[in-house]
């Protein structure tokens, strides 16, 4: 993992420069920034703490399950305390939280010198980012389901808009807010998709934030957080598989992180009841449709898979996928309701789902 280095065996038992950390942000940021201090890589950083304190920090991804004995060791290497440092493990922070919520880097890119293949990734805000006096990821940052910021309802940016870096920002004491890769500032405002759909993302989102902390989510009540969250994961295991525009060949015809976040936040939109019958017939003929266009998107294995899941969501959710799948039984019967096996090489173009799901033009 960490490369054989003779400089390293000299490493101090503690650093001489150690920014504190921000209570808001990852571990890997605020060790970026560590390892910006002392002018190495972040690398050569965990090279250099593995000479001086043996291979420790064998957690993947970093940022998440860090050992008490990793603890007291980089709170001794950084001249912190330990609990400062075990409130940046996202394990403590949110334990509500599993890894398939979180997001990673692309698989091509493993920069030993960023430790990209051991870190979380990160969406990050413009306005934030030109705001922020040290320049560091929050935590919020590596949820798959955060597309738009909290503070200033734009969407969230999963890479450099100019050259296309999966992690752009350079966590030095200048606070930069430069990209490291091609030098473009990151600081700025950014255009929104349809208006309707990022409401309905607005108000998911809140629901879902509401609910990693145990709150019963407003736009689904009678159920619990648990159920509401695991709804979520099931929907983002079975999305995450099907081509997106970082790896796909013509990337206007994928599916982003903002297109999944904005198809599940329209599912869980018309399942929330409403007092005017009207609109809850609209929602619910809305949502069937919805349904419908997923589960043309998957194979059968993948839908059998998600029946016996649903057993766990909140009832309204559930209602709604067995009435679509009730639907569509009856009308591709005695052929799958799901996409038949001859079509799954071939990807669902994004144009069709965008009109149904009311998905915002891509630039």
């Amino acid at each position: 993992m960490f490369p054989a280095n003779d400089s390293f065996i000299n490493a101090p038992v503690q650093l001489p420069l150690a920014p504190r950390p921000i209570a808001t942000e990852l571990l890997s940021s605020w060790l970026l920034r560590v390892a910006a201090a002392n002018l190495i890589s972040l690398g050569d950083l965990l090279a250099g703490f593995r000479s001086r304190y043996g291979p420790v920090l064998t957690n993947v991804p970093i940022d998440y399950g860090v050992a008490e004995n990793v603890v007291v060791a980089l709170a001794r290497f950084c001249r912190v305390a330990p609990k400062t440092i075990r409130m940046l493990d996202l394990c403590q922070r949110v334990p509500s939280l599993t890894s398939h919520m979180f997001l990673r880097f692309p698989r091509d890119d493993f920069q030993f010198a960023r430790y990209t293949s051991q870190r979380l990734g990160y969406t990050f805000c413009p306005l934030c980012i030109a705001d922020q006096p040290v320049i560091h990821v929050p935590w919020e940052w590596s949820l798959c389901y955060l597309a738009r910021c909290t503070i200033h309802s734009i969407p969230l940016l999963e890479g450099c808009p100019a050259c296309g870096e999966s992690d752009p920002l350079t966590f030095t004491d200048t606070s930069s807010a430069l990209c490291r890769s091609c030098g473009e500032y990151l600081g700025g405002s950014t255009g929104t998709a349809d208006i309707t759909a990022e409401s309905e993302i607005d108000v998911v989102q809140n629901d879902y934030r509401a609910a990693l902390v145990g709150a019963v989510p407003a736009s689904v009540p009678n159920t619990t957080a648990r159920a509401f969250l695991m709804f979520f994961e099931d929907i983002f295991r079975l999305l995450t598989p099907i081509p997106n525009y970082r790896t796909c060949k013509n990337a206007g015809n994928c599916l982003s992180k903002h297109d999944v976040v904005a198809m599940i936040s329209a599912l869980v939109f018309n399942a929330a009841p409403s007092p005017n019958p009207p609109l809850q017939r609209l929602h619910r003929t809305r949502g069937v449709r919805l349904w419908g266009m997923l589960l043309s998107m998957i194979s059968e294995h993948d839908g059998t898979a998600i029946e016996r899941s649903s057993i766990r969501w909140p009832v309204i959710l559930r209602r709604r996928f067995v009435s679509a799948l009730s639907y569509r039984k009856r009308k591709r019967w005695p052929y799958s309701p799901y996409r038949a096996e001859t079509f799954l090489s071939k990807p669902v173009e994004r144009s069709k789902i965008a009109v149904e799901f009311g998905l915002g033009n891509r630039n």
